[in-house]
């Protein structure tokens, strides 16, 4: 092929980018049309597609929450006793959040299809169900659609035994508005051709709407604009072009032209330069060399960091397998070798073995956490030396611990657990200041050879656990069939507690601890503190209050507690001028019926100082609902504490805005200035300084030694509360806590000034 000239090479490149230019325009300018016709048949099924999900998500939620109130007790025992039918259904299914706002009705029917109660209003649900549930039902009413939901109410899980039905009433627009956001579908278009009272599916709801998809006015701006540009630009790209041919010309093509004649005149002239590129040898060119070096250096510290970082994240992973406390493995190591055993897969010949401190939490109360913390190590240590070289002990909570043999029989699991309560009995707690032995309860699950579940292999090792617990028992205990009885029992004794003290408040018992005044150290006020007395036992607040919160049981238990302290102030089991402080739930403090309750209560002890403790989740969620029913309390003569400050939502920007008196500093942070680092300390010192500065009172928790003490007398808290100065009690006689104002001051007196000394 004879070769081309620059000047026609360049000719030829500017006529084929000229064609390209022109062709790419062209084609364009096509595919803005075919795209225009394309983005309308989108918009088209992109709207249905929005309608078809929102119908879809329509159907889910009324589904759930059709499910959630058939299982609801509440709604089988309407069905049973119907008594307060009409205050369930008015009020307490929304009251409960069982069922949202946008519901217009709830009814109950019984077996026959009969509703339980004549139907009110236009928006009531028919007397006698239309059809057999569960089954969607649509309606025309006053220019509006509507759907029913229909579904049985079963008495047993199982679905059984039929108590009656259950049928919700919805505007369907709203719930279409209400179900998503729309992009493309315009619902003031929507027209509907629904079958009047019958039952069609939610998800071909679609089949009987008529709609349209949203008009972009600025598609068609947007195509005039197109096309006016690409005109343009083609335009200016081919004066650019031409031109910069002009120039190529001039400035490239002359003097590349000049270069060949010159060449061509040194043709004669003989001379050779040979090089190669060797990667041992360095570049001609000092620019890449430098490059390359770079480079290398780059790779050798890319390779150094990579390696690091393989160490580090060796490292974090070990530290985040083991309890910072007891150097054994955690919870989170637990779970990740349970898994690695099969996860709910099955295996044959494992044994779990849990270890459980007996009476841990009396243990803390008496003797304070850094006991409690000495008796978690040197358990942890005691096991640790009992178990086998290859076993591994897990602490999967606060007190207790796993360990897992891997085929082990039952005579080892015997022999190792027997081991560790020997390590345990022989061991002298004494020298942590306990005047009693600790120890501990071992409950042993193993695998059959018909293959366990690891899954269950746990829940049995927990029942033999709870049973070693038993006075007189033996404290190894082997799970044995016997047992399964047990796990019915102990799931639901706190929450029959719970329920059982809403309808019987009696059953709630009061204890009261003292908040003193600083610095003189004289009992102020007493909080009380709710505890339950069910069948012989006392129920703690750490396994009441989960239930109560879980169920949404806040206002409820409120009043009941109430009742009680009423109860004891009546029968003067306090001093006629001793303080009290009573806590009052985040939704109590909202609620109309627990605001009365308080009223009334300070309203029959004006002589009694009353302190209400709130947290902060009430006041930052509800701002202001919560002001105006503290104000209401303010203007009776109650003080407002904020309990808990540090230990949730609490910042310094909320507390400016909060309608309080107090600020309760909680116990882990008034911990932090007694074992905190230095950094801590200051920042909590510094809190507090601003805290009272901006004119609140402090109140300090968790007080159990001198030196803490001291200290938040010197950074000038008023009050003070914790074991230092007593634990909360029951009242033995009347008005025995209210003698305890000059006693416990004279004798914190006298200790100071004994130290002092």
């Amino acid at each position: 092929m004879q070769p081309l000239s620059i000047g026609r090479l360049t000719l030829l490149f500017t006529l084929v980018i000229s064609l390209l230019v022109l062709g790419l325009g062209g084609y364009f300018w096509l595919e803005i049309d075919r795209n225009t016709r394309s983005m309308h048949e989108h918009e088209q099924q992109a709207a249905r597609q929005e309608i078809q999900d929102a119908l879809k998500s329509i159907d889910q939620r009324t589904r759930q929450l059709g499910e959630a109130l058939a299982h609801w007790d509440e709604t089988k025992q309407q069905l049973m006793y119907s008594d307060y039918y009409a205050i369930w259904r008015d009020s307490r299914v929304r009251d409960a959040g069982m069922v949202p706002g946008d519901v217009d009705d709830v009814a109950l029917y019984d077996k026959n299809g009969q509703i339980l109660e004549a139907p009110a209003g236009p928006d009531a649900l028919p007397i006698k169900l239309p059809g057999r549930p569960p089954l969607f039902l649509f309606q025309k009413e006053l220019g509006h659609e509507h759907f029913h939901y229909y579904t049985p109410v079963h008495a047993d899980p199982a679905g059984k035994i039929l108590l009656g039905y259950m049928g919700m009433k919805m505007d369907l627009m709203r719930q279409l508005q209400l179900a998503r956001s729309y992009r493309y579908a315009d619902l003031t278009t929507i027209r509907t051709t629904l079958p009047q009272d019958r039952s069609v599916d939610m998800l071909r709801a679609q089949d009987y709407m008529t709609f349209e998809a949203k008009t972009d006015p600025e598609l068609a701006q947007f195509r005039d604009l197109f096309e006016t540009s690409m005109l343009r630009l083609s335009l200016i790209v081919l004066a650019a072009l031409f031109i910069a041919a002009w120039f190529l010309k001039r400035l490239v093509i002359h003097p590349l032209r000049a270069l060949s004649a010159e060449i061509d005149a040194l043709r004669d002239t003989k001379g050779s330069t040979a090089s190669h590129l060797v990667r041992s040898t360095p570049l001609p060119i000092l620019e890449l060399e430098n490059v390359r070096h770079s480079f290398n250096d780059y790779q050798a510290r890319l390779s150094e960091l990579h390696k690091n970082l393989e160490q580090s994240s060796q490292d974090f992973y070990d530290q985040a397998r083991h309890d910072a406390l007891t150097d054994t493995f955690n919870r989170r190591a637990f779970d990740e070798d349970w898994h690695s055993l099969g996860g709910d897969q099955r295996f044959n010949h494992v044994a779990l073995i849990l270890f459980d401190c007996d009476h841990f939490k009396a243990i803390n109360d008496t003797y304070g956490h850094h006991v409690g913390d000495a008796v978690i190590k040197a358990i942890a240590q005691c096991l640790q030396a009992a178990l086998r070289a290859d076993d591994k002990l897990y602490r999967v909570g606060g007190d207790e611990f796993a360990t897992v043999l891997i085929n082990g029989d039952p005579s080892q699991a015997e022999s190792v657990a027997e081991r560790c309560l020997t390590h345990i009995l022989s061991h002298d707690f004494q020298q942590y200041g306990m005047s009693e032995p600790a120890t501990i309860s071992i409950g042993v699950a193993l695998s059959s050879g018909a293959e366990l579940a690891l899954t269950e292999l746990q829940k049995r090792a927990d029942l033999a656990m709870y049973t070693a617990k038993h006075p007189g028992g033996r404290k190894i205990v082997f799970y044995n069939d016997d047992m399964g009885g047990m796990a019915a029992l102990l799931a639901n004794r706190e929450i029959n507690a719970v329920f059982q003290a809403l309808h019987e408040p009696e059953l709630i018992e009061m204890a009261y601890q003292p908040v003193v005044g600083l610095p003189l150290l004289q009992q102020d006020y007493v909080e009380a503190l709710a505890r339950i007395r069910f069948d012989g036992n006392l129920i703690s607040a750490n396994a009441i209050f989960p239930i109560i919160q879980s169920r949404n049981l806040d206002a409820e238990f409120d009043l009941a507690v109430l009742k009680s302290i009423t109860r004891d102030l009546e029968s003067d089991l306090l001093a006629k001028t001793q303080g009290i402080s009573i806590n009052i739930s985040a939704p109590g403090i909202v609620n109309t019926k627990v605001i009365d309750a308080v009223l009334k209560l300070l309203r029959a002890q004006t002589e009694r100082k009353i302190v209400v403790e709130i947290t902060e989740t009430a006041l930052i969620t509800q701002i202001k609902k919560a002001s105006v029913h503290i104000q209401q309390l303010r203007g009776e003569g109650a003080l407002i504490a904020l309990d808990d400050f540090g230990s949730g939502y609490s910042s310094l920007r909320y507390l400016a805005s909060m309608p309080v008196d107090l600020v309760k500093f909680d116990i882990s942070m008034v911990h932090q200035l007694e074992t905190g680092d230095r950094r801590q300390q200051l920042m909590i010192e510094e809190i507090a300084n601003m805290v009272i500065t901006a004119g609140y009172a402090l109140v300090a928790e968790g007080i159990e030694t001198r030196t803490l003490l001291d200290k938040v007398i010197s950074l000038g808290f008023s009050h003070a509360q914790g074991f230092y100065f007593g634990r909360p009690e029951r009242p033995t006689a009347p008005s025995s806590l209210g003698d305890t104002r000059s006693s416990l001051g004279d004798a914190r007196a006298l200790s100071q000034v004994i130290e002092q000394g």
